[in-house]
């Protein structure tokens, strides 16, 4: 489920994107034209482009973190419990020296 947030967050980043905002913000306002929200945003666009740039920093920042941490998870497993004992093994005799009682 984590690694389906670190996407989500990744691909909002995406559209949030500074870069993409210049095609991105006419669309929205196109669409909400003649509403009250469509109003807010055309007259604040400044603050919708800060708005935006604050987030696309922070979820990116925040869906790698999330897919770095998985993968590193993955890399290293988990350790042994504090105060476990290894298994061993038993030595196994080899047929030679140590049968005949050298």
């Amino acid at each position: 489920m984590k690694t389906v947030g670190a996407y989500l967050l990744m691909g909002t980043a995406l559209l949030a994107c500074p870069c993409h905002l210049v095609f991105l913000l006419p669309a929205v306002l196109g669409l909400l034209g003649g509403t009250a929200l469509g109003t807010a945003l055309g007259a604040n666009t400044g603050w919708v482009i800060a708005a935006a740039t604050v987030y696309f920093v922070g979820a990116l920042a925040g869906g790698l973190y999330l897919l770095n941490r998985r993968a590193k998870r993955e890399e290293n497993p988990k350790p042994s419990p504090v105060g476990a004992t290894p298994k061993l093994r038993a030595p196994s005799r080899s047929r030679g020296m140590a049968r005949r009682g050298r």
